[in-house]
């Protein structure tokens, strides 16, 4: 009797273990996990801290977390650490024994392979008895992200003949009359407008008089991202490293355009990761030079418009007195003919042509 005995109260204890580990085994348990810097370069070195703390007095022989991150982060390889990637996202499994009570902090090496937005949202705990005749999971919420900007060139990376251009930039200015300085009066010319006209002045002088207006110097530039790899490209991106390398030379022209005082703005025919929305991008003058690294960084190379027509709206909205640089892989007839508009309106056009693989160093 003693032998069934023996099995009977075995086996209800290992029941009752395992119906205290799947009560309690997540209660009292708490998890952060974070970025060491919030926001890096493409080929930055970083950290990312987990931590986890079971505030109670039932220890836990096992607990695996487990959660998704889009690929563009490698990890350097740990124990306790499992990376399966797939496509788009990469999956991580960590594995923890926590004592009673136990506070424990896990520092991982990522290396910053691609530019992006890059965001945790959840994390996976399962637990269970020591003997595995449970298992219990929960999904906690998290609100993890890290912005990874584009990286900054050196200037003599940038296609020939653009050092020239970038060169003249920071002293070329157009000379643009303001209607709110006024510098004296002078006589009519054909052509003034009526509404120039000093009528006090003529009645005095006797001859029809206009008021001078004063001129102020000033210097914009528009640098237009085009993320269509060929002029036949419909949606999708095929070339994405040379639209990637595109993205660099945006970032770093308008590194050296707004670090010698040039108003700088934007426009791209891609879209910003933000939540579906099919819309261009398009800053008219960007404050500072993060706010363009952080639309870089969470650019999606998705188009939303033939770049031929981004710039249509633009001349249709009148723009004079602007230099567009075109940062483009293909200069196709409709493109062409849309940036010749520009210029017939009295702007400035250039081409950044985006080179294909090899060709850099060619």
């Amino acid at each position: 009797m003693a032998l069934p005995w023996f099995i009977f109260i075995t086996v209800a204890l290992l029941f009752l273990l395992a119906a205290i580990y799947e009560r309690s085994g997540l209660r009292a348990l708490s998890y952060t996990r974070y970025f060491s810097t919030k926001v890096a370069y493409e080929g930055d070195n970083l950290e990312m801290i987990e931590e986890i703390v079971n505030a109670k007095l039932l220890p836990l022989p096992w607990l695996r977390l487990e959660s998704s991150i889009a690929r563009g982060l490698e990890f350097g390889s740990q124990d306790n650490l499992g990376i399966s990637t797939g496509e788009i996202y990469q999956n991580h499994i960590s594995l923890f024994y926590l004592k009673s009570y136990r506070h424990i902090k896990r520092r991982h090496q990522v290396t910053c392979e691609r530019r992006g937005i890059y965001r945790l949202e959840t994390v996976t705990m399962t637990t269970g008895d020591p003997f595995g005749l449970i298992r219990k999971n929960k999904t906690f919420p998290l609100q993890l992200e890290l912005l990874v900007y584009p990286n900054l060139l050196s200037l003599d990376d940038l296609p020939l003949p653009i050092h020239s251009w970038l060169g003249e930039l920071p002293v070329k200015r157009w000379i643009v009359e303001d209607p709110f300085l006024t510098a004296g009066i002078r006589e009519y010319s054909s052509g003034d407008s009526m509404g120039l006209i000093n009528w006090k002045a003529t009645a005095r002088t006797g001859t029809m008089q206009v008021h001078k207006k004063d001129y102020t110097a000033d210097s914009r530039l528009v640098i237009c991202l085009n993320i269509e790899d060929s002029d036949s490209m419909w949606r999708a991106v095929t070339d994405v490293e040379r639209i990637e390398q595109g993205i660099r030379y945006a970032a770093t022209i308008a590194e050296y355009a707004m670090r010698h005082g040039i108003e700088t703005g934007f426009i791209c025919n891609g879209r910003l990761d933000n939540g579906g929305e099919r819309d261009p991008v398009e800053a008219e003058r960007m404050a500072e030079l993060e706010d363009l690294l952080e639309l870089l960084a969470k650019l999606e190379l998705d188009r939303t418009l033939p770049m031929s027509r981004l710039l249509d709206l633009q001349a249709e909205s009148g723009i004079s007195d602007t230099d567009f640089l075109i940062i483009s892989c293909h200069r196709g007839a409709e493109l062409q003919v849309a940036a010749d508009h520009l210029f017939l309106l009295g702007n400035g056009v250039e081409w950044l042509d985006i080179p294909e693989q090899g060709e850099e160093s060619a």
